[in-house]
């Protein structure tokens, strides 16, 4: 009987602006630049694995790489259903994006590797560890096609509030004004009453 097909489906492989910004970092991992005009622009350089760092055409190809990887871990590395797996809405989970890129890119990673530790070390540590966090945060939220809005919605809506940044911003400029009489007191010529084993003193 013929076989059905492949048993197992090769990882998925970035757009070449991803491969090409990848293989410079990993390349600088090796041969660190001495020049300071290289290290400036290299600490410049977007990561993929942040996706925040990224734009243009890099973070279409990320999104698009991104979303072939959350299927080919759902397909290849998950087999019941007592672990949710990344859900189709994945786009609107901003922890999802964030953890899956640093996923993606530290399996891709593995390629550069002429052993297998980094490989192992990513199925023991890596994805164990983004399947726990990817259930700790979404419970038995968004079953397919059940898309679920974020329950905390509400208390972020509330810490970003005007208000709250302006109480938060008078506590920065009490703190920092008291701050500044303590050190004041403490460079005071003559004081003599500072005890220094003092925990409370020194604190």
């Amino acid at each position: 009987m013929p076989p059905a097909g492949l048993m197992v489906r090769p990882f998925p492989e970035p757009g070449p602006t991803i491969r090409t910004a990848m293989e410079q970092l990993q390349q600088a991992t090796i041969e660190p630049p001495g020049d300071e005009e290289e290290l400036r622009e290299l600490a410049q350089m977007p990561r993929p694995w942040d996706p925040g760092t990224c734009s243009g055409k890099m973070r279409a190809e990320l999104w698009a790489w991104l979303d072939l990887v959350a299927m080919w871990v759902n397909e290849q590395h998950l087999w019941n259903v007592t672990r949710p797996g990344i859900p189709e809405c994945w786009p609107a989970h901003p922890h999802l994006v964030h953890d899956l890129a640093v996923l993606a890119c530290s399996r891709y990673y593995t390629s550069f590797a002429v052993s297998p530790a980094a490989l192992e070390d990513w199925h023991r540590y890596g994805l164990p560890g983004f399947l726990e966090r990817l259930r700790d945060r979404l419970g038995d939220g968004c079953q397919p096609s059940k898309h679920q809005p974020r329950p905390r919605r509400e208390r972020d809506e509330s810490h970003a509030s005007t208000r709250a940044r302006r109480d938060r911003q008078q506590r920065y400029r009490d703190d920092a004004d008291q701050a500044g009489e303590l050190a004041t007191v403490v460079d005071a010529p003559g004081d003599t009453r500072r005890d220094p084993d003092d925990l409370h003193e020194r604190w």
